[in-house]
Formats: C-alpha cells, sequence, structure tokens
C-alpha cells in the first residue's frame, strides 16, 4: 500500500485543522490506521524527543515521552511541541494550541479517512538523565574574523583556549588562529608555517601541531608549537620519494603527549579530485617528541571499502596498546540520486581486529567529523552530520558505552533517546568543500562540545559550542 505522510508541526497551528489535503490516490485503499508516528520539543529548546514505542500506534495507545529532569533543574513540561505524521487523508481533531501541557496526560485524537476517531493518550514522563546540554554561543565568520570561511578545516582544543586554521592552499594570507574557549575571543594569530596546510589539531598536551598535505610532491609535514607563542618546530618530514602517497595528511590526528612519553599520529589521504586513491590509514608512534620511524606503519581499509574516499577521519582513543579506534568516511557523487554512497564509521582494535560498523541510519549522507570522549568512564560520540548535497548540519551525541547498540540501535528502535542523547538544532550552510569537525573538551563531570560550522557565507559559518553535563547513576 502506497502512503503519503503528511508531517504536521502543531506547535505552529493556533487554529483547528481541518484536512490532510485530498490527493488522489487512484487505486490506494483508504488511510485507516491514523497517527504514524510523533516526536516531542520542549517549547524554546532544539532538542528533539522520539517516544519510548515506535509508531504506527493503535487506537488507546499510551505514548509516553521520557523527558530528562535534573532536580536542580526540572524541565517545564507546561510547553510542549508536538510534531505528528498522520497516514493520508487524516487530520487531528480539534486543532491543538501552539504549545501543550504534559503536566498530565493530554488526550489526542486523529480521524481518519473512513471517519473513525481514533485517540492516543500522551504522557510525559520526567527521569534522571545521563546527561543534559545547554547551548552556549553561536559565534559567526564575522565574530571570529574569518578570512577563508568555508575553508575552516579544523578545531581542536589546546588546554583554555580552541585552535582554528583559518587559511587554504598557497595563499599567504593563512593564518592558525586561538581563541578563548568560554567566549572565542581572539588570543592569537600564527602565520602558517607552510604552504598547503590542510588541518590544525593538538596533542593531549595542548601543544599545536599543523600538518602539511602531501601535494605536488612536497611530502606530509608536521610542524610543532611548544605554545602559541613559540616559533614552530618541523617534527616529521615524510617525503613524497621515500614512499609518502599523494594527499597524506588531508585529515590526521594525534593521540598522547608529543614532547614526553608516547604518543601516535595517525594520517590520511582524501580529496579524489587530486587524485588521492584513499583505502588506507598512516601510524607514526613518538617516543618524547622522536619519531620511532619516519615511515610509518600502513594499514590497509580496502577489504571494508568498494572504491574510494572521499574522505576520512581516525580517532585512537588512547595510547594503551588494547586502545578501541574510530574511523570514519564518505564517498560522494552529485549524480548519486539513490544514495548508494554516504558515510560509514567503524570502531575496532589495532589491525582491524573485532571490527564493527555503525548502524548508518543513525547518521546522514555525510558524516563530516566526530570525537569519541569519556567520563566516569561513560563512553560519548559527537558527530557533525550533514545530508546529501549542501544541505543544512547538525551535531549528534550519541552513548555508545553499551557497544551492542553501536549496531543494533537505529531511530525505529524503542528507546532510541537513550542512545542519541543530543541532537542540536539544523544549521543552514553552503558548504561546497564539505569540510566539518567537532572538539571536545572534558572538565570532571562536564564536556565542552565544539562544532565548526562551514559555509561559503560568513553569517552562516561558524562555531557553535554546547555544554554537556553527565551525571553520575547516583545522580540520575
Amino acid at each position: 500500500m502506497k502512503n503519503i505522510f503528511k508531517s504536521l508541526l502543531l506547535a505552529t497551528y493556533a487554529f483547528g485543522i481541518t484536512s490532510c489535503g485530498e490527493v488522489d490516490m487512484g487505486n490506494t485503499p483508504q488511510a485507516e490506521e491514523g497517527l504514524l508516528s510523533l516526536t516531542a520539543k520542549i517549547a524554546g529548546e532544539s532538542q528533539i524527543f522520539s517516544p519510548t514505542k515506535r509508531g504506527p500506534y493503535k487506537d488507546g495507545d499510551i505514548i509516553e515521552f521520557k523527558f530528562p529532569s535534573p532536580i536542580e533543574d526540572p524541565v517545564d513540561l507546561s510547553k510542549v511541541n508536538l510534531i505528528v505524521s498522520l497516514e493520508n487523508d487524516c487530520f487531528v481533531q480539534p486543532g491543538l494550541p501552539g504549545t501543550i501541557d504534559l503536566t498530565s496526560p493530554f488526550e489526542l485524537r486523529v480521524k481518519t479517512a473512513i471517519g473513525i476517531v481514533k485517540t492516543y493518550i500522551i504522557k510525559a514522563i520526567p527521569v534522571g538523565p545521563i546527561a543534559t546540554f545547554k547551548k552556549r554561543w553561536f559565534k559567526n565568520g564575522n565574530d571570529l574574523d574569518y578570512i577563508w570561511p568555508v575553508w575552516i578545516s579544523s578545531i581542536a582544543i589546546s588546554n583554555n583556549e580552541f585552535v582554528l586554521y583559518d587559511g587554504v592552499e598557497n595563499y599567504d594570507e593563512s593564518y592558525i588562529k586561538v581563541y578563548g574557549e568560554q567566549n572565542a575571543d581572539l588570543k592569537k594569530k600564527i602565520k602558517a608555517p607552510h604552504t598547503f596546510i590542510s588541518q590544525v589539531k593538538t596533542d593531549d598536551a595542548g601543544h599545536i601541531v599543523a600538518a602539511r598535505e602531501n601535494i605536488y610532491g612536497a611530502g606530509f609535514m608536521l610542524y610543532y608549537y611548544e605554545d602559541m607563542n613559540s616559533e614552530p618546530k618541523l617534527l616529521l618530514d615524510y617525503m613524497h620519494d621515500n614512499g609518502c602517497p599523494l594527499m597524506l595528511g588531508y585529515r590526521f590526528s594525534i593521540v598522547g603527549n608529543l614532547k614526553e612519553g608516547k604518543a601516535y599520529v595517525y594520517a590520511l589521504s582524501g580529496n579524489t579530485y587530486f587524485g588521492a586513491q584513499g583505502k588506507e590509514y598512516y601510524r607514526f608512534e613518538f617516543n618524547d617528541g622522536v619519531p620511532v620511524s619516519t615511515v610509518p606503519v600502513k594499514v590497509d581499509f580496502s577489504d571494508n571499502i568498494t572504491g574510494v574516499w572521499e574522505s576520512a577521519n581516525i580517532q585512537r582513543l588512547t595510547t594503551a596498546d588494547n586502545s578501541d579506534i574510530y574511523l570514519s568516511y564518505f564517498q560522494y557523487s552529485n549524480s548519486d540520486t539513490q544514495q548508494l554512497l554516504g558515510s560509514h564509521i567503524y570502531c575496532f582494535n589495532e589491525e582491524l581486529n573485532n571490527l564493527t560498523e555503525m548502524n548508518r541510519r543513525n547518521f546522514d549522507y555525510k558524516l563530516l567529523g566526530f570525537r569519541v570522549f569519556e567520563i566516569d568512564g561513560h563512553r560519548f560520540l559527537a558527530m557533525l552530520t550533514q545530508a546529501f548535497g549542501s544541505s543544512s548540519v547538525c551535531l549528534k551525541v550519541f552513548d555508545i558505552t553499551d557497544k551492542n547498540n553501536w549496531t543494533a540501535m537505529n531511530p525505529d528502535s524503542d528507546n532510541y533517546n537513550e542512545f542519541l542523547i543530543f541532537e542540536s538544532e539544523q544549521y543552514a550552510v553552503n558548504n561546497i568543500n564539505q569540510w566539518g569537525d567537532v572538539a571536545v573538551e572534558v572538565d570532571n563531570n562536564k564536556a565542552y562540545i565544539y562544532a565548526t560550522i562551514v559555509s561559503a557565507d560568513k553569517s552562516q559559518s561558524g562555531v557553535a559550542m554546547y555544554e554537556m553535563r553527565y551525571y553520575p547513576p547516583t545522580q540520575q
């Protein structure tokens, strides 16, 4: 049976809804289900909540929403917006006001196409949260004094600052910019140490590291800064003639302290426009800031990917030998109207042992950037994701402590909000270069999550910062 779903944002209606529309469905049977699905949000907030049980729903069903409600800041259930999805030629009767009061059960009635009125009881259950989220600020490209708003390739945390790379290819006006972590005030503007810097990251001690990708045969280079006021030091020079693959360093990541002890740098190629054939990642090991070898360990990913990736991101969680590693990639084509390509993200141990893939329905076509972090032994994944084309982007945060949820959960799963614990508002962008990155600073039971919103328009491009507060089990 063919259905046309009508999504009605009831929060925008202050009058009765009389019809879902008259559509000639030919020989399609008349709709009898009524309410197919619904979601809710607290008025004035961006986070979307799903009910504990998924639809379609039967007449008389009790539909429950669990709203995180910390004791010190209880949720206001008196002002809730509903978003409902109805089967064709069904409508809500009577229409609803802009917000509804869910401090007590609410009766929602839907009249089907054959004239039967079905009743559903909507209930809100305040629960002790595993985490709550507050948007602290969004600073656009004008606030941050961007030069190249559509080329912001990375963000990283350096002690009490965050670091962006505002530069492009071989242009002279390319800078590493250091901003105050809480207010995004510009602290330092550092001239790029070389042409074709791809990304700027920080190690676990906050040292700034800039990568020069291997383009035009220059090789992959890493420049290290003791602090934002020091001169750059060439830490690594993996030459093209020594086997460095084309575009290596298009994306890279660091774990550990590059000054003391053990650290790893992971480098990937990308950008098929320049002929890169990315199917593997490369690992450099450092001891007290000295590379064990200038020739990295190559890990082949070709058994897990058909074709090549447009770009990829990788993160090793710790320097421990048994550390989990996370790798995402996406393949993109303007002609991929069936969306057969898109993104993947995997979790595995070193040398690709115990490899599992996250259910792809949990994110959009393009996974632009991600960060895995832990608080009190609980593990979370923050990702920046974008639908096919140049559409808007949003930030999602998942609770991935239970590894079974990594593959089992999807948007149709019951209690999905216990897995996808946060989804931000949509940010409108014109992101032709497919950049986007996430950085996280953990401070006791709080995490500060930064996401780069990349767009050609300075008023759209910028950085969004969210504060996540974690609640230990004793406080949930």
